[in-house]
């Protein structure tokens, strides 16, 4: 499994409260050609092969295009049409979805999941029987993100709908913003219920074709039908090796499976600043879009850290907060090598949706591109994001190294596994995520999860650690009263939890 980073940046403001004094003289609105030199120059000093980006102002369509290439090796260009996996901000169109059914009479915001799909079951009885369709979208089921449910497991939809009842909640309903892809996938089954369609299908007849969104595609397979897609990539040291197209996404359609290009995304960000039209059609009714638009969880922990930003709340599908004093609304998206941004200014009639084909640099790229374009088209003064953002790019990656510098420093050094290595073999059950199977390498153990495959070191006593992919990752085998190796207790990467798996007898 590549190294696939179920990342969302959360961009917190409040208004402004003060103005970097080191910035740049205000910028003219249109100069479209500054716009194109200052992405052109973010391409070439953060090594990213290709972005694409539509700027939507005043109800009109003022620029979308392309840069860089799609494909290192053949260098094929990145076009207006070039489709890009926009991941998390596919979860504002189902969000939409909801409001729609809302419109349509079948959905009340209020009314519990429970009592329109009874089958729908998590592991606390309480959370079951509570949660909203509000809920589920807002991120405060209390439910963590366990996302290594899906990632590289073959389930489907409704494979994974039924594995809800296993995996554990780690707070209280409504106790605390947690970001959670499963609870969006749960939404999309609840849209199939109600209106008898798939979320694909859905979504496609009642806003993709309605706005014009044509060639989005929603699957990996509709997406490699349309010759004119981006290749990812995802690795900082080899940064010509491909992501590929290996995750599950698909089966959590409604969290992030929507493929897009910007020419398309531009419907989508005219029909949010027109309230829900679309050449002045209805498409979702005004009051219920603004159930996506208001705060339902205060996102956490709260951060401010530069006085143009402030603290900041999630609604449906968009995280909503202030830039420089200025109504935001915005939300990013990550799957395989794939990162994305759309960012909406309803008090000022304005919008930006940017892609690119790289993770390497995290949201860096696309917040400082977000950010020029906010400055010049707000007409503010030009900050030098760039330089911060690089700035918190190093340090971040000057943690990391610390973290493991520390990681090797708690290592009990000389100590030994309690029992032979061909004791920990096996396979390691759990009822949502599946089989975890151990096996012996020469004098080392491996481990194959799904698609993923582990290799592991001994780090001490009976604990051990994943490399690659799961760097740092550990393995803590348990023993029953006999002293047979009988359990593993796994720090499951996005669980927030240890998961315990049982040995399979």
């Amino acid at each position: 499994m590549k190294n696939i980073a179920l990342l969302l940046l959360l961009l917190v403001c409040a208004p402004a409260i003060a103005q970097n004094k080191k910035t740049k003289a205000v910028a003219t609105p249109d100069t479209l050609q500054n716009l194109d030199a200052f992405v052109n120059k973010m391409l070439a000093e953060w090594n990213v092969p290709g972005t694409a980006l539509c700027i939507v102002k005043n109800g009109k369509l003022l620029y979308a295009k392309g840069y860089g290439v799609k494909d290192l090796k053949t260098k094929a260009p990145v076009t207006n049409q070039t489709l890009f996996g926009i991941a998390s901000c596919s979860k504002s169109f189902t969000a939409a979805c909801l409001a729609i059914l809302a419109d349509e009479g079948k959905l009340d915001w209020n009314k519990p999941v429970k009592d329109y799909m009874p089958d729908f079951q998590l592991h606390d009885e309480y959370a079951t029987r509570t949660l909203t369709a509000r809920d589920l979208v807002s991120h405060r089921s209390g439910l963590p993100r366990h996302d290594y449910l899906w990632v590289s497991a073959p389930l489907n939809r409704n494979e994974l709908f039924d594995r809800l009842k296993y995996l554990p909640l780690n707070k209280p309903v409504y106790a605390q913003y947690q970001y959670n892809n499963l609870m969006y996938m749960a939404a999309g089954v609840l849209i199939e219920r109600l209106s008898g369609k798939s979320w694909e299908a859905f979504v496609r007849e009642k806003i993709l074709d309605p706005i014009g969104m044509k060639t989005t595609a929603l699957t990996y397979p509709e997406m490699f039908k349309n010759t004119d897609y981006a290749l990812s990539y995802d690795d900082e040291k080899n940064p010509e090796k491909e992501a590929g197209f290996d995750s599950n996404v698909d089966a959590i359609g409604p969290a992030g499976a929507i493929k897009a290009n910007v020419s398309e995304m531009a419907n989508w960000l005219m029909l949010q600043l027109n309230k829900g039209k679309a050449g002045g059609k209805v498409i979702v009714s005004e009051k219920n879009l603004n159930e996506n638009h208001t705060p339902w969880a205060v996102v956490q922990p709260a951060e401010a850290k530069y006085p143009e930003l402030g603290f900041s709340t999630y609604g449906m599908g968009w995280t909503l907060n202030t830039y420089r004093g200025h109504q935001r609304r915005q939300h990013g998206g990550s799957i395989e090598g794939y990162r994305s941004q759309m960012t909406v200014f309803p008090n000022d009639n304005l919008a930006v949706f940017i892609t690119t084909n790289t993770g390497a640099v995290g949201y860096n790229f696309v917040s400082t591109i977000t950010n020029y374009i906010a400055d010049t088209y707000l007409e503010k003064n030009i900050i030098d994001w760039n330089s911060r953002f690089r700035k918190d790019f190093l340090e971040a990656r000057e943690k990391t190294a610390k973290t493991k510098a520390e990681n090797e420093n708690q290592r009990q050094k000389d100590t030994h596994p309690t029992h032979a290595l061909a004791n920990y073999v096996g396979v390691y059950e759990h009822p949502a995520y599946g089989s975890l199977n151990l096996m012996l390498d020469a004098d080392a153990l491996k481990a194959e999860f799904h698609t993923e495959k582990i290799s592991l070191r001994h780090y001490h006593y009976d604990i051990f650690e994943g490399q690659g992919d799961w760097e740092g990752i550990k393995f803590k085998f348990l023993m029953n009263a006999k002293g047979d190796i009988d359990r593993v207790s796994l720090e499951m990467p996005a669980a927030a939890m240890d998961i315990e798996m049982k040995k399979k007898q």
